[in-house]
């Protein structure tokens, strides 16, 4: 028979009873899995947020009538749209008080079929005037955006040879665009004089995505920055005063963020919730699980005392043991719960439909060392109340029973 030491004790005991020692690990797996990923969901969506947020440079946009929704949608979501203005937006707005700066942007939808790789959301800016995503993609690509390229969201498929198809035509990728979370990470980005190009190549395959007499004028929304002292409803009013346009319609992206945040903190909430009332629960029929035990091993703590063992060393054999668990079902939880969230970290973010953004490796691996404290500390705290029972004086009459 092997020698087996006392600092080896708790893992002898907990192979030596395999059925339980399986059950109590399922749990603390459960817990800690649970723990993981939610934690990590509220880390995700938190800085999905924080990245729309940055986006988000616009106090105001002004689109087209009864599209509103669609700019809402083509801000938080990964809903394509396209929709335009036919008159010379950008002139009547700038008459209104109250703007610092505007600029001008075109949405256009391609296709599910087999002259686009795939439905992407293609979005014309004017880099000259652009303040909401010119400084973004100035941060990641410093040369100049030629006429017919293009750049590519993180989420886009490019092919090998560095292009992408779009109604029968493979532009080149001038640069793809590290993830944001957002709905830009599955959109294209072009300068304004190769919208023309992407309709006449639109209408050569049967689907004009804009009549092409306005093809060179086509502009879906003028993004604005409103001036001191002035709020983002108050330029609207304006902006409809000065146009004489009663049907335009207003996207408040502040309010947008707001909402999203009123969302996002209910969903943290509800998640906050489920932890706290799993992690309850779980830790009831852990302590259920190490009581029964400690009556069961009775005649096993009473020889361990007849050999010389003390009060103290009982206690420590089981909360070693209950540590052993924990360390164990934290690493096996951490593992499972990661072969979720970080292969389908993507197809999370579309589902919920909110900015979803993968956290850094440094945040991750804190909240992984995190998981594994959590897990351990669960065991021990479920067996609190064996080491309890074992280092009260009349233990030693609890094990005579044993004996």
């Amino acid at each position: 028979m092997p020698h087996i030491t006392l600092g080896r004790l708790p893992f002898e005991n907990l192979k030596r009873k395999p059925f339980r020692t399986a059950a109590l690990l399922v749990i603390v797996t459960m817990l800690s899995a649970t723990f993981f990923g939610g934690a990590m969901l509220a880390l995700n969506l938190n800085a999905g947020l924080d990245s729309m947020q940055k986006r988000l440079g616009a106090d105001l946009m002004v689109v087209p009538q009864n599209t509103g929704a669609k700019a809402e949608a083509l801000l938080t979501s990964s809903t394509s749209s396209t929709f335009y203005f036919t008159n010379d937006i950008a002139s009547l707005v700038s008459k209104a008080d109250g703007i610092a700066q505007s600029t001008v942007q075109t949405y256009i939808s391609s296709l599910t079929a087999d002259c686009c790789d795939e439905q992407v959301q293609i979005i014309g800016f004017n880099p000259a005037t652009d303040f909401v995503i010119e400084p973004w993609i100035t941060s990641e690509y410093d040369q100049t955006l030629e006429t017919g390229q293009v750049i590519a969201g993180a989420n886009i498929n490019v092919s090998t040879s560095g292009t992408i198809k779009l109604y029968d035509h493979e532009f080149p990728v001038a640069a793809q665009l590290a993830t944001t979370g957002t709905s830009l990470d599955n959109s294209v980005f072009v300068n304004q004089e190769t919208i023309p190009r992407i309709v006449g190549y639109s209408a050569q395959v049967g689907h004009p995505a804009i009549p092409e007499e306005y093809a060179d004028t086509a502009v879906s929304a003028v993004l604005i920055k409103v001036a001191d002292g002035y709020s983002a409803e108050q330029v609207a009013d304006n902006i409809t005063e000065a146009s004489g346009l009663d049907g335009l319609g207003y996207v408040y992206p502040g309010g947008i963020t707001a909402t999203t945040k009123t969302n996002l903190s209910a969903i943290v909430g509800y998640v906050a919730l489920f932890l706290a009332a799993f992690w309850v629960m779980g830790v009831v029929v852990l302590l259920a699980v190490f009581s029964s035990s400690t009556n069961e091993r009775k005649r096993e703590f009473a020889s361990l005392r007849i050999m010389g063992a003390t009060r103290g060393t009982l206690v420590g054999l089981i909360v070693k043991e209950s540590a052993l668990l924990g360390l164990i079902g934290g690493v096996i939880g951490i593992a499972l719960a990661s072969l979720v969230i970080f292969p389908f970290s993507t197809l999370i973010g579309r589902q919920l439909q909110l900015p979803y953004l993968q956290v850094g490796v440094p945040t991750t691996l804190g909240l992984m060392a995190a998981g594994l404290v959590f897990a351990v500390l669960t065991g021990m705290i479920a067996s609190v109340a064996s080491a309890y029972r074992l280092s009260k004086p009349e233990t030693y009459l609890m094990l005579r029973e044993g004996e």
